[in-house]
């Protein structure tokens, strides 16, 4: 079992150090895990920051090194304990990022990169306290629209491995919008499933919506349509903040994802994804 989405104390949002989650990972018996810090880097907001020894730095290219020096150390350690340890990062993403990621992504040996759209109009849907900001100027069909012509424009930059909890948007939406959350605009997410599927884009199965609202992050309906899509590169984890959530829901994942006919998740090296069957 793998888990490819991991916060430590680095995220200013977790606990938890690289090591101490090595060892509930090895506790657990997870064949490998990639951490996958947060990295915001929008100018209009002020959470661009990673956290080192308690202390939060301005998130640059420096500060990835140092993060990355510390994680491969973890896997140098570990490795003997027989876990593979992956240096990832998780980037929210916003219209006009892409020259400022890959300054901080150069020369750093990453092996695997996430979108996620946690922000619209610079304000956090993801987050309790922001949300409600949103929320109050727009209808659930602009919500919706705003949402995918984000993820649009992350799929189209062609800079991420693996698209991030694809509706999140309803964690907090279903309290505010009711049903009308679920009213998707169908040909719109169609197009960017079929777009991932060509540009070699995976979607994440993220558990924490099991923890959040007892539903996967992909639901069944958007799961069906990724399948008939033909997608076929799947990733998967916990988005654990705490290490006691690492794993979480991880073998009931691989159930759903069969239950739609998927027959593997990815692993990545250097960016570079293997297909790891399951049973």
């Amino acid at each position: 079992m793998v888990d490819y989405h991991i916060h430590t104390a680095h995220s200013i949002d977790a606990s938890g150090t690289v090591s101490g989650y090595c060892s509930r990972a090895i506790e657990i018996g997870l064949r490998e895990v990639c951490f996958t810090n947060h990295c915001e880097l929008d100018p209009q907001r002020d959470d661009s920051f990673i956290v080192f020894d308690g202390r939060r730095e301005p998130f640059s290219r420096n500060e990835l090194l140092r993060l990355q020096e510390e994680i491969l150390a973890a896997r140098d350690r570990f490795k003997r304990h027989g876990l593979d340890v992956k240096f990832g990062i998780e980037v929210g993403y916003f219209t006009g990022i892409e020259p400022v990621l890959e300054e901080i992504l150069r020369g750093a040996e990453i092996d695997f990169v996430i979108g996620a759209i946690h922000c619209l109009d610079h304000i956090c849907i993801d987050s309790s306290r922001e949300c409600g900001q949103y929320f109050a100027t727009h209808c659930a069909e602009e919500y919706l629209a705003d949402y995918f012509n984000a993820v649009a424009g992350l799929v189209r930059s062609r800079m991420f491995d693996s698209v991030a909890h694809l509706d999140v948007f309803k964690k907090y939406g279903i309290d505010h919008y009711g049903k009308d959350i679920h009213r998707i605009p169908r040909d719109m997410v169609e197009g960017i499933l079929q777009m991932m599927r060509k540009n070699g884009t995976a979607l994440e199965l993220n558990t924490a919506g099991m923890r959040f609202m007892n539903e996967f992050y992909p639901a069944e309906s958007l799961m069906k349509m990724a399948r008939d899509c033909g997608l076929e590169l799947i990733t998967i984890g916990s988005d654990s903040h705490r290490p006691e959530d690492l794993g979480k829901d991880l073998t009931k994942a691989i159930d759903y994802l069969g239950s739609f006919g998927f027959d593997a998740v990815c692993t990545y090296t250097r960016r570079t994804p293997t297909k790891l069957s399951i049973p």
